[in-house]
């Protein structure tokens, strides 16, 4: 019987040596927690190392909640505590934040726990290290009431305002965003929850109404919610300035202006860019993909990691840095390869900007067909080369981009050689196809495409399909009109920031016997790639 009663005793031991432990590891219970038949005044009344918090609970009218026939917990901090929080006399916001109505002890305190406090803001329970806390304060101690449960907080919580809140009442050094996300607020009627109060004399429904407001981007990121967690990334003034500075400069150099198009297609970017589902504490991901599926590369764009400031619904960071996608911003860059008869030096002199190989005439320019838009452009202007037909000699032409201007002093048209972003593209040409001999495509010296069959119409007669004007806009576009070309390939221009490039197009065999060794070129066509940043 001595050995059974021993059994019994070791058995009792055991298990709740191990419901203490898996206590521990389950709620995270390194805090006390007691159980004490008071009320929570009580409580408070006999306890006065919680006097200041208690004091500025009956000076701010809340006592009351705490009378009420209901149960509530209270999340309060020692004196100390209260002098080193920093809080005002008349906090009364602050105070509704350590209130809630409806009881949580100790083994209900779950990591990721979100309890909506009598503000009507959240926050969060967190498990780290063995401890527990509330939002970033440790609950050190916890007693549960007839009528509640207290927690004692080693620091005093501060009240995390809502995301929506914060970005609504941000500063003049962030109006830029700030107006701009706002400025679409609508407010809507509720009709489920408006109270009718009567009829009028047409027999309309009266109701005491209750309005509501709605933001276009609520439809992918609700980040007025409560319910629900985001990251925002935040730009200032000065960092959305400079990032449209460094737009301006790589328009410019090729040959571009950032019109107010461009703006709102950069602003709208980074308003999509902003946003993020759920909490994120680790950038060290390449791409993060925003809630409107924007992409955000952390090796160029830059936050301020270090100083996070968290929301009751999520997180923020501070950008330092931003660059507007190429792929974004950038549709296509395209020139046509005639412009060259807009140098001050033409062949065969030593400033043309263009590399000639086996030419048996002096280049040319051809007048093609008439345009679909011969308001804009009369006819097709094509460059063309031409070899002896008789022989195997290369005929070739090499070309940098050429943007046309024009000069100021006589009104005339000028080129220069054009630079474009870094990156990777789809490279897109055209041709005068009628009769065309097959050819080779070279990109900066790499042969891209060999044996192009530049005779038929689809894809390389001059600019008549891919992306034309009609295909983006199909109700008043022009068909046929100002599209991409045939597709040569994928290309990179290589170096850090913007660069320029070589095209190389080399007679390959004729189209048929007794075709003309010419060649004639339309343009080229750059359009960036997914993986163009």
């Amino acid at each position: 019987m001595k050995k059974l009663y021993f059994l019994i005793a070791s058995l009792v031991l055991i298990f709740a040596s191990c419901n203490d432990k898996w206590a521990e590891y389950y709620f995270g219970t390194s805090a006390s927690e007691e159980e004490i038949d008071m009320t929570v005044v009580q409580y408070l009344d006999a306890h006065p190392e919680y006097a200041k918090f208690y004091n500025m609970l009956k000076t701010n009218g809340l006592e009351g909640e705490l009378k009420k026939d209901q149960q509530i917990t209270l999340w309060v901090a020692k004196d100390a505590a209260m002098d080193a929080s920093g809080i005002q006399p008349n906090d009364t916001l602050r105070l509704k934040y350590h209130i809630n109505h409806l009881p949580f002890i100790q083994s209900d305190l779950k990591t990721g726990l979100r309890i909506r406090s009598m503000n009507g803001i959240y926050f969060q329970i967190t498990r780290k290290d063995g401890k527990l806390y509330a939002n970033s304060s440790e609950i050190v101690k916890s007693i549960r009431l007839k009528d509640g449960v207290i927690h004692e907080l080693a620091t005093l919580m501060s009240s995390r305002i809502n995301i929506y809140d914060y970005l609504k009442n941000l500063d003049n050094n962030y109006s830029i965003i700030r107006d701009s996300i706002f400025k679409y607020n609508v407010e809507k009627f509720d009709v489920a929850n408006s109270k009718p109060i009567g009829v009028n004399k047409e027999g309309n429904t009266l109701y005491d109404s209750i309005f509501y407001v709605y933001n276009p981007l609520f439809s992918s990121a609700e980040f007025n919610s409560e319910f629900k967690q985001f990251t925002v990334l935040l730009p200032s003034n000065e960092v959305i300035n400079a990032c449209y500075a460094n737009l301006a400069t790589t328009y410019q150099k090729m040959g571009k202006k950032v019109e107010k198009t461009d703006s709102t297609l950069a602003l709208t970017w980074i308003k999509e860019a902003m946003f993020y589902n759920g909490e994120i504490t680790d950038f060290s991901a390449t791409d993060i993909k925003s809630a409107f599926n924007r992409v955000w590369r952390t090796t160029i764009q830059q936050i301020d990691a270090t100083a996070p400031i968290n929301m009751s619904n999520g997180i923020l960071y501070n950008i330092t840095k931003m660059k507007i996608p190429n792929n974004v911003i950038i549709s296509r860059i395209k020139s046509l390869v005639h412009y060259w008869e807009y140098q001050d030096l033409l062949y065969p002199t030593e400033g043309d900007l263009y590399t000639f190989v086996g030419l048996s005439k002096p280049p040319s320019i051809y007048t093609g067909d008439a345009t679909p838009k011969t308001a804009i452009l009369p006819n097709y202007m094509v460059f063309q080369v031409s070899g002896n037909v008789d022989t195997n000699d290369e005929l070739s032409v090499e070309f940098p981009p050429l943007e046309r201007y024009v000069n100021p002093e006589d009104g005339k048209y000028k080129v220069r050689v054009m630079e474009v972003p870094c990156g990777e593209y789809n490279l897109y040409m055209g041709f005068w196809s009628s009769g065309h001999p097959y050819v080779n495509i070279y990109f900066n010296g790499v042969k891209k495409l060999s044996d192009v069959q530049a005779s038929l119409s689809t894809p390389w007669n001059y600019d008549r399909v891919t992306e034309t004007d009609k295909d983006l806009n199909p109700v008043n576009g022009t068909a046929k009109w100002n599209g991409l070309g045939g597709l040569v390939g994928v290309v990179t221009v290589d170096g850090e920031g913007m660069a320029s490039f070589k095209i190389k197009v080399e007679f390959s065999k004729l189209m048929a016997v007794g075709g003309k060794k010419t060649v004639s070129i339309y343009h080229w066509a750059l359009k960036p790639t997914a993986n163009n940043y």
